[in-house]
């Protein structure tokens, strides 16, 4: 199971949107999540803060995603995030994609896995449009940026199930009026 920090990818994948108020990228991000599940075959829940606004939770709902909203009942997206894997059972089945370095921190330590959201964008086929965070030391063969030409099969079945972005953003723009 994936647990996602939902809008600290939202900024990795879109950071020049507000992404707390922009329904048309939530959604577009919660395809993509759906399209992952279904190649991993594995569940993602996808931990937002606030609440849905002006949206229904129903409207958000992807085969294979759970969205959680943690809104007045939570401190955080984080703070659940953390809650959700010191209670689990079986944490090391559990694979937590996030920047926030104490996220990380309370995840390693109880055994979950590690993904970055800059790296998971790249297994979504989106490669991270956040800013450089300066120098990047060398990393082993191993660790290297996924490529593009990597998922042009990946990307091409996403296109065919979502479309063109861009016409997916209008038209979801237009359901939404």
């Amino acid at each position: 199971m994936y647990l996602i920090d939902g809008y600290n990818l939202l900024h990795v994948l879109k950071p020049n949107r507000r992404a707390a108020v922009d329904d048309v990228a939530r959604l577009q991000m919660l395809e993509l999540l759906s399209a992952f599940s279904r190649r991993k075959n594995r569940e993602v829940i996808c931990f937002l803060d606030g609440t849905p606004g002006v949206i229904s939770p129903g409207e958000l709902q992807r085969p294979g995603v759970r969205v959680k909203f943690c809104g007045p009942d939570e401190q955080s997206a984080d703070r659940a995030i953390c809650r959700y894997v010191e209670e689990a059972l079986d944490p090391h089945r559990l694979t937590v994609v996030s920047n926030d370095r104490e996220v990380r921190s309370v995840c390693r330590r109880e055994g979950a896995k590690l993904v970055s959201s800059d790296e998971f964008a790249g297994l979504l086929g989106q490669p991270s449009q956040a800013p450089s965070r300066g120098h990047v030391s060398p990393q082993p063969e191993s660790k290297l940026p996924i490529k593009r030409e990597h998922f042009q099969g990946i990307e091409r079945e996403m296109l065919e199930e979502i479309g063109d972005m861009d016409q997916f953003e209008r038209d979801t723009l237009k359901e939404l009026e």
